[in-house]
């Protein structure tokens, strides 16, 4: 949540934008000047160890409040379903009208509080979110969908072309793409979740200013908080009061030893999105690709995928740079040093000229002082315990195998057309077996070798060129440095077939197969000792020098 909330007084009262501020008493309303902070803020919140004539500010009774982290009536804990926030393609985020509060219901606990910057590109945040929460459902039952359309070709339903002087499937690609994209778009969550606009009220002045009091407790009332992570996070004052607040009510995720705290990179998104969808290109360029010729199809799919690993090569520079830039944000957090709007307007509504009594920035400097017992032991909290959460959950090499292993999932789905289409010609039904095989191969281990190399060598020249020319080469010689280690595994496959065919027509295709997955395993095994030792010794200066990653990943 973004504590560029306040900046919606300087709008009409009619417009409906996202919850731009947390400062209560400048909300915008039609009846503003009849808000009073005093009716906001309950009498409990004046507590016994703060000073009599202290405690009647304004400033006070607000900090009392929110450091109590108790809701200052039930109906205020209002949580939403993770469904109707992807809604529309995640329209709550992009779209400037609407009124989404009635979208929300009372509760009493969130599965999920959503903490993240009204600064970045909405797109980017969507995807970010559909990938995390839908990515694995996605992934799933597209790829049941193709299984279901092998079992299907297998008893003559479905229509086919003639491709190698068979009848060749294309309906593993079609359904799996398919079914995977409308789960992925689709797919209703019911999990109980915070999110800043729909849950508390943008459109009643009383409400949002309950609302903003009352994040402490939400907080508190969360299993998790998810914090979409990006350089403008850490310059947020509210984004990071959310996290401080977590910490405090959760004290179990400062000892490092739990994973409800969940950090993710905004880039991680579009990186993953950008490889699935290259990765089921290049499949299904492979099924409808018209030559007969073994080297012919083996030609005109490597350059397709060269113009592919161009694409993801760029992407996954640019998400190394992005996670570089907010890790030196991190590294370098100061509470003292976050944007404050009320601040930046010098106290002073835009929209009515008046004081503002109440400075955003002390309310929040307060409350940490008071949970963490000073501001630079807050600032060395958020510096570890961001920096453990993404060193425990992006891996050393800032990209996990499980990610690798999701993202290059929809590969499958043209490749099952492949085995379909040999169990369901009687001649090449010995073949079925073996590309079965060797498809799970090249998931596991095949593709994630190669990837492997071009993280590393992405990671090295993360760097933008000083031109596009430069910067272009430098994307290309990512795919050169990687490239070799995917011959070698093409390379591997046509030497298996080249030289046991004779024994696949004679039965022998699973032990060729089964040569085949120990040499890709091998190979896998030996990039990735190769690339932690490099991480190790590479970075390890580097990071020392500057503060580029976490030392963690060094």
């Amino acid at each position: 949540m973004s504590d560029e909330m306040s900046s919606r007084s300087s709008t009409s009262p009619n417009e409906d934008l996202p919850m731009e501020g947390h400062t209560a008493h400048h909300v915008v309303s039609d009846d503003f000047e009849d808000i009073d902070l005093e009716e906001c803020v309950p009498d409990e919140a004046e507590l016994p160890d703060v000073d009599s004539d202290l405690a009647k500010t304004r400033l006070a009774r607000l900090v009392a409040m929110i450091e109590r982290m108790e809701p200052t009536r039930p109906e205020i804990m209002r949580a939403v379903p993770l469904h109707r926030v992807l809604a529309c393609v995640g329209k709550v985020f992009w779209t400037a009208e609407g009124d989404f509060f009635q979208l929300s219901k009372e509760t009493t606990s969130y599965d999920e509080f959503l903490s993240h910057s009204w600064q970045v590109e909405s797109w980017k945040k969507v995807l970010l979110l559909m990938i995390l929460k839908n990515g694995f459902p996605a992934s799933v039952i597209g790829t049941s969908g193709a299984l279901l359309m092998v079992v299907l070709w297998q008893f003559g339903f479905l229509p086919g072309f003639v491709k190698l002087e068979f009848q060749f499937s294309f309906w593993c690609s079609v359904v799996g793409m398919t079914l995977g994209l409308s789960t992925l778009i689709f797919w209703r969550s019911h999990r109980l979740v915070f999110v800043d606009r729909m849950c508390i009220n943008q459109f009643d002045g009383r409400m949002k200013a309950e609302g903003i009091m009352n994040i402490g407790a939400m907080l508190k009332a969360s299993k998790s908080l998810l914090v979409v992570w990006d350089e403008s996070y850490a310059d947020r004052l509210w984004c990071i009061f959310e996290l401080a607040a977590f910490l405090k009510a959760h004290p179990e995720v400062s000892s490092g030893k739990s994973r409800i705290l969940q950090v993710k990179p905004l880039m991680l998104g579009f990186t993953v999105c950008n490889l699935c969808v290259c990765v089921f290109l290049a499949g299904t360029f492979g099924v409808l690709n018209p030559a007969e010729d073994l080297m012919v199809i083996w030609s005109l799919l490597l350059l397709f995928m060269l113009f592919e690993g161009l694409s993801l090569s760029h992407t996954v520079r640019g998400y190394y740079r992005s996670l570089e830039a907010s890790n030196r944000k991190l590294q370098q957090f100061e509470l003292r040093h976050s944007f404050c709007w009320c601040c930046s307007v010098n106290h002073l509504n835009p929209a009515s000229g008046q004081p503002i009594q109440v400075c955003d920035r002390e309310i929040v400097r307060q409350c940490v002082t008071s949970w963490f017992g000073s501001e630079q032991e807050f600032d060395h909290s958020v510096r570890s315990v961001v920096a453990h959460a993404l060193k425990q959950q992006l891996g050393c090499d800032a990209f996990p195998y499980t990610w690798m292993l999701g993202s290059t999932t929809p590969l499958l789905w043209p490749l099952f057309d492949f085995v379909a289409s040999y169990q369901g010609a009687e001649k090449m039904r010995y073949l079925a077996p073996s590309w079965a095989i060797r498809i799970l191969a090249y998931w596991l281990w095949g593709i994630p070798f190669p990837a492997t190399v071009g993280l590393f060598a992405a990671r090295c020249l993360r760097e933008k060129g000083q031109s596009r020319f430069r910067d272009f080469l430098k994307t290309l010689l990512v795919i050169i440095i990687a490239a070799p280690c995917g011959l070698v595994v093409i390379g591997w496959q046509i030497y298996i077939e080249l030289n046991f065919f004779d024994e696949l027509q004679s039965g022998h295709e699973t032990w060729a197969s089964l040569l085949f997955v120990g040499g890709c395993a091998v190979m896998f095994w030996a990039a990735r000792k190769a690339y932690h030792l490099s991480n190790q010794r590479f970075f390890k200066n580097r990071s020392s020098s500057k503060a580029s990653f976490p030392s963690g990943w060094s």
